[in-house]
């Protein structure tokens, strides 16, 4: 797969953004939410008001931690709502047997609860990244393993996109294409960086029409969620739940500013953004010092450097 050098990487031209955004409501991007609390203390009253709001806004799933599996199946009995469980979060480096027996232990107890078979739960794995860098064919074994282990449940295989490089990302992507999953999504949430344009470009151009992308990280408005739809799902026929999710904590922020953003439409898209804010290769503060002394060397040959005429290379 070639290597993509255009910069501004991803652009956003304002006839294409417009029909775009004019061809959602706030009702109908709700459809593609994984409402997500993965934090320690998501329990009590914060699940009951996920569960609440997944349901009346008619989300896609709510997202949690398997050990959430006592509770959530009850919250969302009933409804269309799917339950996700992300295993082995956020660093996905438990041992593959391991990770097996806790998503196929979660997915046997979501269904005794929920009591309304199959088809309500979606997985979301976080792979072993440095396994991967030094053998893909572990990787590889390791999706498929999970994939087993979901028993014909939807599975999301998260990359860390931000811990690789471009080349890197090439070649994730399309392994876990090959794999039995049936997503491919970027980021924890609690990566060095969340979800940006160019890297859910790259994963739709490597998986094709016919996979699961799914965008996370920093998604709390309708705008930012519109990008990453016309990064990622910008054709019509990509306009499905089951080819392309948004993970958002702020599921009342992207629906709510849906409004505004359709009303204000000509607006919002003749307002550019700075190439910077969105490109991979500006985010360097956390990264290994590999990654960001390359993501530097663009930076600086980069026709938008002016942006970071201040950064401390």
């Amino acid at each position: 797969m070639s290597i993509n050098n255009k910069i501004p990487l991803v652009e956003f031209p304002e006839k294409e953004m417009k029909e775009l955004i004019e061809s959602f409501t706030p009702e109908s991007i709700a459809a593609y939410l994984d409402v997500t609390d993965l934090k320690s203390d998501t329990l009590g009253n914060k699940l009951d008001k996920m569960a609440m709001w997944a349901k009346d806004l008619n989300c896609a799933s709510v997202c949690v931690n398997p050990v959430e599996v006592d509770v959530l199946p009850g919250l969302l009995k009933g409804s269309k709502v799917k339950e996700t469980y992300v295993m082995d979060f956020p660093l996905g480096k438990l041992p593959i047997n391991q990770k097996a027996y806790i998503t196929e232990d979660t997915v046997k107890k979501s269904r005794e609860k929920r009591g309304e078979g199959k088809g309500f739960i979606d997985i979301d794995i976080v792979i072993n990244t440095g396994r991967f860098k030094k053998d893909p064919a572990y990787t590889l074994e390791e999706i498929n393993a999970m994939a087993e282990a979901a028993d014909g449940e939807i599975l999301k295989v998260i990359i860390r996109s931000s811990e690789l490089s471009e080349e890197e990302l090439y070649k994730i992507s399309e392994l876990v294409a090959e794999s039995k999953a049936h997503f491919i999504k970027n980021s924890t949430g609690m990566d060095a960086y969340g979800a940006l344009p160019e890297h859910i470009r790259i994963m739709r151009e490597v998986v094709g029409d016919n996979f699961g992308v799914k965008a996370a990280g920093g998604i709390s408005d309708a705008m930012t969620a519109m990008r990453l739809f016309y990064a990622g799902a910008k054709d019509k026929s990509l306009h499905n739940p089951d080819l392309f999710r948004i993970g958002t904590s702020k599921p009342l922020g992207i629906v709510s500013s849906m409004g505004w953003l359709l009303q204000n439409t000509e607006d919002w898209v003749k307002t550019s953004v700075i190439p910077c804010t969105i490109c991979p290769y500006s985010h360097t503060a956390k990264l290994r010092r590999d990654l960001r002394e390359s993501h530097n060397k663009r930076c600086k040959t980069c026709k938008h450097n002016h942006y970071l005429k201040n950064k401390d290379y």
